[in-house]
């Protein structure tokens, strides 16, 4: 009976392997569309800003399995063919009682149970131009993968974004408020903004992405040098 149990237990975890493998190799297959960004990306600036993924790999399905939660909302827009757009509302995490309330909605749309297109929120466009967030996504396809953390992480710099205009400190502050820590590193300041998704059932933390910027001046109405961006999992 225990010979028997244990290779059930052997059988169920190599299939659960299987299963979590198909879909980080469907994760590993985007990041290899945004590596080749003009190929497999299609920019919408007209209403705002959205990414479409004309051959889309990601499932529906993946994001549950990654944040271990379903969105913040689900609209379906129409049944046949099955299409729906789901929210993830993000939400500023603050260290005191004088930080200032901020939360950003992401819009995934799913056709088929693909992902085919990403909505922007308008109020972070407002904090930082579409052109920089183009590039911030372009990043993603030479990020750091981490499996076991279930985290991504990119960095930029001023010399590697010709022709893109960058946020100033001030900038991103009018619209987003005091980030949730500063700190010093190298001479240079560190604004660093993290945004935490919760599971809307049981309210517990499903996600988490954060943005250092990065600035070489004292002055905060000066360009930002650069930033990291780091997304994980729970």
């Amino acid at each position: 009976m225990l010979r028997k149990r244990l290779i059930q237990a052997i059988a169920i975890g190599f299939t659960l392997s299987l299963l979590s493998g198909c879909v980080y190799i469907r994760l590993l297959k985007f990041k290899g569309q945004l590596y080749s960004f003009d190929e497999f990306v299609v920019v919408e600036l007209d209403k705002g800003l959205s990414l479409k993924f004309p051959k889309p790999v990601v499932r529906d399905e993946d994001f549950v399995f990654i944040t271990e939660s379903q969105p913040s909302s689900i609209a379906e827009i129409s049944q046949e063919p099955k299409v729906e757009n789901w929210n993830w509302r993000f939400e500023k995490q603050i260290q005191n009682e004088d930080g200032t309330p901020f939360s950003i909605i992401f819009r995934t749309r799913f056709e088929e149970g693909l992902l085919t297109r990403i909505d922007f929120d308008e109020k972070l466009l407002e904090a930082i131009p579409a052109g920089f967030i183009v590039e911030l996504f372009r990043s993603l396809g030479e990020a750091k993968i981490n499996k076991l953390r279930k985290s991504a992480t990119a960095a930029m710099n001023r010399e590697t974004m010709h022709g893109v205009p960058l946020p100033t400190l001030t900038d991103i502050s009018d619209v987003m408020g005091q980030p949730t820590d500063k700190d010093k590193k190298d001479k240079r300041r560190l604004w660093n903004y993290v945004f935490n998704f919760y599971n809307p059932k049981n309210k517990d933390l499903s996600g988490q992405f954060a943005i250092v910027f990065q600035s070489d001046s004292e002055n905060p109405d000066q360009e930002i040098a650069g930033f990291e961006l780091t997304g994980k999992a729970r």
